[in-house]
């Protein structure tokens, strides 16, 4: 059996660099743990100072901002076109309403003037006299703001044109149109030009 003889350390081992022991049995690992670190900061210092490393932090960069200003102009511009798709909406179904109710004054203007006719034999014969048996002046009034009052064009009969006006707003509130109620009950929209034509006709109609 082999003994394994130790020697004494001589007076030149102070001298030398403090490492561990080779009869140490962490020797291995301590001269492994010493090479590790010694890379680990040699590379830091290589990345540290190379001149690639930086164009690439630099262009990484640059990147990242192009992506977030983009990103923050896509939410800015739907934002926007958001809100104004809501506006026009919003302005769109106020005169939606406001037209609906004009028409209704119309319809129910129809319904007694055909009431005074099956009462009279005859429509009214002024305007006084429909909104007296109407007894309701603000159905002859779009509801509108500032909207003038309706117009009724008397001396009429049933056995005249059913295109013929009996009511007309005498301004284009909706949209440029005017709402009209014809001799037939039809309820429509005309613009200005049209709806002069039509009364026109009416007058020469009722001669």
């Amino acid at each position: 059996m082999l003994q394994v003889r130790r020697i004494p350390p001589t007076a030149d081992a102070g001298r030398r660099s403090p490492l561990p022991s080779p009869a140490d049995s962490s020797f291995a690992v301590a001269l492994l743990r010493r090479m590790e670190a010694g890379y680990a900061k040699a590379g830091v210092a290589g990345r540290g100072n190379s001149p690639g490393g930086t164009v690439v932090n630099v262009v990484f960069g640059l990147v990242l901002v192009l992506l977030l200003g983009l990103a923050l102009w896509w939410v800015f511009k739907n934002v926007g076109a958001a809100g104004q798709q809501y506006g026009e909406a919003l302005v769109g179904t106020k005169y939606t309403a406001i037209t609906v109710r004009c028409q209704t004054n119309m319809r129910t203007i129809w319904q007694n003037l055909q009431m005074y006719a099956a009462a009279n034999g005859n429509f009214p014969e002024s305007r006084d006299a429909l909104v007296e048996w109407s007894e309701n002046s603000r159905l002859f009034r779009c509801p509108a703001t500032d909207a003038p009052e309706y117009v009724y064009i008397p001396g009429q009969t049933g056995d005249m044109p059913a295109t013929n006006i009996l009511v007309y707003e005498p301004q284009a509130i909706h949209d440029g149109r005017c709402s009209v109620l014809r001799l037939g009950g039809q309820i429509e929209l005309l613009t200005p030009e049209e709806l002069e034509l039509a009364v026109a006709a009416t007058l020469t109609n009722r001669k």
